[in-house]
């Protein structure tokens, strides 16, 4: 079976994919969700921080692994 990603959560991945890394605040914007979404997929080890100075700069690759594949196994 097929999992089909939705247009709406396609067209976020591709625009998170033009960066290499986004700070919390605007990948969330992006996203349409909390921050404290983004850092409880920190916490879990889903997304992965390239580096911790003053804030976290999270991995693009790493947002659109999740999605692609552990989020859409999930649903």
């Amino acid at each position: 079976m097929a999992v089909v990603i939705s247009d709406n959560l396609k067209e976020k991945l591709e625009r998170i994919e033009k960066r290499e890394w986004w700070p919390v605040a605007l990948l969330a914007e992006v996203l349409g969700c909390s921050k404290k979404f983004i850092y409880k997929k920190i916490d879990t080890g889903d997304f992965d921080v390239i580096c911790e100075i003053g804030f976290f700069k999270i991995s693009s690759i790493s947002v659109i692994k999740y999605f692609k594949e552990k989020y859409m196994q999930k649903v």
